[in-house]
């Protein structure tokens, strides 16, 4: 059953989302309906996926419809981020090093949640940039199923470049952050409110700018570049940033833990993941393909980012 909203989430659903009670029954069952209705379409059907997914669509049917059958075309479009999602030691690794951070609950009665992503404590020789995004794939579904902050308000993403050198940034691989850019935009049940990129070294900001430049002609919500958290905290507050960016909403080691008590107890939820996907065969319509989705050998453009 579904968890109640308390009054301050309930007002939050209805001005943020479109959410009211009497409809949630009426809708669910309708896209129930209709996923078994696509041939091609292995969806889930349980009732937190479909509200996440529901709540980022600000509850219309056939935008929903259309991000549910983006969501699992992207299990054959971009299989290096959404196939074999299982927790595992070395996922659970992943989390522990701290490089993404989703802190547990905002302290104010309508703040989005925050997903803080710090670039530096990255050791491309230990681990591949796909990992880490097919680490976040996984804890962004379990917080937009658990945090109703999440998938109300969406998320305020935080980008710290603190460490991040240009040995790094060459290492980088851009085809694959368009391709998660990509689908982060088009595909996640979260919706990014706004975006900060904070403690950016001078070595590389040339590189980051270019890429600040394309990428905010991409979204629709802003993109803002600070130069430490102090000036942070004057954009969003301290009550929502763990207690190392200044902030009084925990720590970092919380924000691991957190999140690794989240995974564990989704193992379950995640082992059933290779039952979900589209069979592009019995598509009826245009076939969805990697060029069309990508570009070219994934390139989207063509672009000179050194």
């Amino acid at each position: 059953m579904r968890r109640p909203l308390s009054p301050t989430l309930a007002k939050l659903a209805e001005q943020e989302v479109n959410e009211t009670p009497d409809r949630i029954q009426q809708d669910i069952i309708i896209l129930r309906v209709w996923i078994r209705q696509q041939p091609h379409l292995r969806a889930r059907t349980d009732v937190d996926f479909l509200i996440a997914f529901l709540r980022r669509c600000r509850y219309s049917l056939e935008e929903t419809k259309r991000r549910i059958d983006r969501y699992f075309t992207h299990y054959n479009l971009f299989p290096e981020i959404m196939n074999n999602r299982c927790v595992t030691q070395r996922l659970l690794d992943i989390n522990r090093m701290g490089i993404c951070l989703y802190p547990d609950m905002p302290k104010g009665d309508s703040r989005t949640a925050m997903f803080i992503a710090r670039f530096g404590h990255f050791d491309p020789n230990l681990y591949m940039l796909r990992e880490i995004y097919h680490f976040s794939s996984m804890a962004m579904e379990v917080i937009a199923l658990e945090n109703d902050y999440a998938s109300l308000a969406g998320i305020c993403e935080i980008i710290d470049l603190e460490g991040v050198n240009s040995d790094k940034m060459r290492r980088f691989d851009r085809v694959l952050f368009r391709k998660w850019w990509n689908w982060l935009y088009n595909c996640s049940p979260l919706k990014v409110k706004e975006m900060y990129i904070i403690n950016m070294p001078k070595d590389i900001q040339g590189t980051v700018m270019f890429l600040y430049n394309v990428l905010s002609m991409q979204v629709n919500y802003p993109i803002r570049v600070l130069k430490n958290s102090e000036e942070l905290i004057e954009h969003i507050g301290k009550e929502s940033l763990p207690e190392e960016y200044g902030g009084t909403n925990g720590h970092m080691g919380e924000c691991v833990a957190y999140m690794e008590d989240l995974l564990n107890s989704y193992r379950g939820y995640f082992e059933q993941d290779c039952n979900y996907g589209t069979i592009e065969e019995l598509r009826h319509g245009e076939i969805a393909t990697y060029e069309a989705e990508f570009g070219a050998s994934g390139s989207f453009r063509r672009l000179n980012w050194d």
